[in-house]
């Protein structure tokens, strides 16, 4: 899609059919011009051009190995750099929405018992759904100090203690 709409702009922009470019026809002002065509006439966010920008990236690494004429083109088409943006803040659930989650389990089925003691220990523990369905039984201690035993991402292994709700 980024090449579609990029040889269309390039051929409105400096008249020449998608199949009479050439490789040092793609050079940086060119770029800046389809990136600043995409964010201003067709209303793409910073992460789609982002997202355009390294396709076209990738095709330009490649092409540099095949035509070493353009490599002083490729190379300033290279520099462009990611157009940085804010990210939004992340929501969270208010402490109601939460014991909302936790009591929609039918607790008088098996289903929903297991429902029940996954969200009640992930949201206890901040286990990730991997950590969480990863455990086994000789990893979950309810006797005495309770603790869950949780093995992450990086082969990082945390032991975090459980709540009394969590363990009944």
């Amino acid at each position: 899609d980024t090449f579609r709409l990029l040889l269309g702009f390039a051929e409105a922009k400096i008249g020449k059919a998608p199949t009479r470019l050439i490789l040092t026809d793609l050079d940086a002002q060119l770029i800046l011009d389809f990136l600043d065509h995409l964010e201003k006439e067709r209303s793409n966010g910073a992460r789609t051009r982002n997202a355009r920008l390294a396709a076209l990236r990738s095709f330009l690494k490649y092409a540099a190995h095949y035509d070493l004429t353009a490599l002083i083109v490729i190379q300033q088409a290279l520099a462009i750099p990611m157009k940085r943006f804010d990210r939004p803040v992340l929501g969270f659930l208010s402490r109601e929405e939460m014991q909302a989650i936790l009591d929609a389990p039918d607790a008088r089925t098996w289903a929903g018992e297991r429902d029940r003691t996954l969200f009640s220990l992930m949201y206890n523990t901040g286990a990730r759904v991997s950590e969480a369905i990863g455990l086994r039984v000789g990893e979950v201690i309810v006797d005495g100090a309770a603790v869950a035993h949780l093995h992450g991402k990086g082969r990082k292994d945390r032991s975090v203690p459980l709540w009394r709700t969590t363990v009944s």
